[in-house]
C-alpha cells in the first residue's frame, strides 16, 4: 500500500493543500512568485505571519524564496520548485 503524498513529502495535509494551490495558480510558470503573507491569506492561515506551513514546504524542498527590497520594506516571495523536465 502506498503512503499518502503528504507523508511521502514529510509535510502536513494543510501544507500539501497549500502546495497544490500554489502549483495551481502558478500554472507551470517557472518565474511565478507570490508574497508569503498573501499566500497565507489565500490559504486561510491565521495569523498571516504564521509561517509554519511555508517552513514545512521549504524544508521538504517543495518551495523556494525570493527576496525583494531591503530592510523594513523587504518582501519575501514564494515560488514552487518544479521537477526536472
Amino acid at each position: 500500500m502506498t503512503r499518502p503524498l503528504n507523508e511521502q513529502y514529510g509535510i502536513s495535509v494543510a501544507a500539501l493543500q497549500m502546495l497544490n494551490y500554489l502549483q495551481q495558480i502558478a500554472r507551470g510558470d517557472r518565474s511565478f512568485t507570490i508574497r508569503d503573507t498573501t499566500l497565507n491569506n489565500r490559504c486561510n492561515v491565521t495569523p498571516p505571519d504564521n509561517f509554519t506551513l511555508l517552513d514545512q514546504l521549504f524544508e521538504a524542498g517543495k518551495i523556494d524564496y525570493e527576496y525583494r527590497g531591503t530592510g523594513i520594506e523587504g518582501e519575501r516571495h514564494v515560488k514552487p520548485v518544479w521537477g526536472s523536465r
